[in-house]
């Protein structure tokens, strides 16, 4: 998470890795926020193509522009953790860089809250909802409430910063309302599993689907059971196993 106002960092930095020069350092750190300014570019274009067409295809394509989004959040945490272990030769820099990052970082939360809100708010009036949509969208969910916890930050108070955690809330609610409409897939797994919202989903195998023959916990093994006589086939209703060959003897004949 972003700090409005960081903290100098300690006394005794970490010393330097050898062979790497400040200089060497401050590219590093340059390179990682172009990259971040190119990814937020590419989120905003991944947004505005969710929005075009929602109806077909939208969530896959609402799903690349999330996927980019916490890949952007994740190279910001390691462009932090390069300027806190900044050298003291790059004293004069580390603060506008600083400022930068978290201009970047708040850039992006405000595009993923807006860009969000429009997709969700034209999704949950689609009529006809692809299946696996519970899942996918329970997946988005968690996205959202992690993001939303970037907005408790003081980077975001004021007027501004109460408008997006209200915009963050009501994307909770409308993921949730599609959810509602379309139940998840059943659960052919062996054993219990937890559904996006946390419920507990029985698996249709049964809980003894795992395990071999004659370990199944309270129920006797069929090998076990007396196996009732086989009647023999009637010749009538025999099904017997053909071959070219017997249709070939039979064109001889």
């Amino acid at each position: 998470m972003m700090r409005s106002n960081p903290p100098r960092r300690p006394a005794a930095p970490p010393a330097p890795s050898p062979g790497r020069s400040a200089a060497q350092r401050q590219r590093e750190i340059a390179t990682l926020l172009m990259r971040l300014d190119a990814m937020l570019k590419q989120s905003a274009e991944l947004a505005q193509a969710a929005r075009e067409r929602v109806s077909v295809g939208g969530l896959a394509r609402y799903r690349r522009f999330s996927r980019r989004v916490r890949d952007f959040f994740a190279l910001a945490a390691l462009a932090q953790e390069r300027l806190d272990a900044a050298p003291e030769e790059l004293e004069d820099l580390i603060g506008p860089m600083t400022t930068a990052l978290e201009r970047l970082h708040a850039r992006m939360v405000v595009q993923f809250v807006e860009g969000s809100a429009a997709f969700f708010a034209s999704f949950a009036r689609v009529k006809a909802l692809p299946i696996g949509t519970n899942e996918m969208c329970g997946v988005e969910l968690r996205g959202v409430l992690e993001i939303r916890k970037f907005l408790d930050d003081p980077l975001y108070e004021g007027e501004r910063g109460q408008a997006l955690r209200a915009e963050a809330d009501r994307i909770t609610g409308l993921i949730r309302r599609v959810m509602d409409r379309i139940p998840p897939l059943p659960d052919f797994g062996d054993e219990p599993s937890i559904g996006p919202r946390g419920t507990v989903n029985s698996p249709l195998k049964g809980p003894n689907a795992h395990l071999p023959p004659g370990r199944a916990t309270g129920r006797p093994s069929p090998s076990a059971a007396p196996r009732p006589a086989t009647p023999a086939p009637s010749p009538s209703t025999e099904v017997r196993s053909l071959s070219l060959d017997q249709f070939e003897d039979d064109e001889e004949e």
